[in-house]
C-alpha cells in the first residue's frame, strides 16, 4: 500500500512539473533593442504579445545651455537631453484592445535606466475595444549626470479559455 501512495505523489509532481512547463511566461530579454521589435509568445493557456520599445535618456548639469529637440514617431520613448537635480518627463502609450477577450496588460523596464522610470498603470485589465493611455514617467532626482539605456515591453496577456480569467 506504501508503495502505491508513491507512485501517486511522483505521478502527481510530473503532472504539476509538467502544467507549470506547458504554462511559462516568456523569458525576459537577454539584449536591448535598438529599433521597436514585436514578439508573439504562446502557451498552452495564454497567448503573448511583447512589444519592445528602446528608451535612453542623458541626464546633464541644469546650468549650462540644453539644446532641445523633438521626436516625431509615436512609438519612440526616448527622452533625450534632460537636466539633472529633479526634472520630472513623460512620454505616453496608447494601448487598444480589439481582441475579442479582455487583455492583461503589464509594462516592464529593463537597463540601467530602470531605477528612474515608472508608469501611471500597470499589471491591469483592458475589455474588449476598451482604451487606456499609459504615462511612462522619468525622474532624475536620484540620477548621477551620464547616459542611462535600456527598453520598455509592453506585454499583453490574452487568455486562450475563458475560465483562465481568474488566473490573469
Amino acid at each position: 500500500m506504501g508503495s502505491l501512495k508513491k507512485e501517486i505523489v511522483i505521478v502527481a509532481v510530473i503532472v504539476i512539473l509538467a502544467f507549470f512547463a506547458l504554462a511559462r511566461e516568456p523569458e525576459e530579454p537577454k539584449d536591448i533593442v535598438n529599433d521597436k521589435v514585436i514578439l508573439n509568445y504562446t502557451n498552452v493557456f495564454f497567448d503573448y504579445r511583447i512589444e519592445r520599445y528602446p528608451t535612453s535618456v542623458e541626464i546633464t548639469s541644469p546650468s549650462g545651455n540644453v539644446t532641445l529637440g523633438f521626436v516625431t514617431d509615436p512609438w519612440n520613448l526616448k527622452f533625450g537631453i534632460v537636466p539633472g537635480n529633479g526634472s520630472y518627463i513623460r512620454r505616453y502609450i496608447n494601448i487598444k484592445n480589439s481582441n475579442e477577450k479582455y487583455d492583461k496588460i503589464k509594462l516592464k523596464v529593463f537597463g540601467n535606466i530602470s531605477p528612474l522610470v515608472n508608469f501611471s498603470r500597470n499589471e491591469f485589465v483592458l475589455n474588449e475595444n476598451e482604451s487606456a493611455v499609459i504615462e511612462v514617467r522619468l525622474k532624475t532626482d536620484s540620477a548621477e549626470y551620464g547616459n542611462y539605456s535600456g527598453e520598455i515591453d509592453l506585454i499583453v496577456k490574452v487568455p486562450k479559455y475563458d475560465f483562465l480569467r481568474i488566473l490573469t
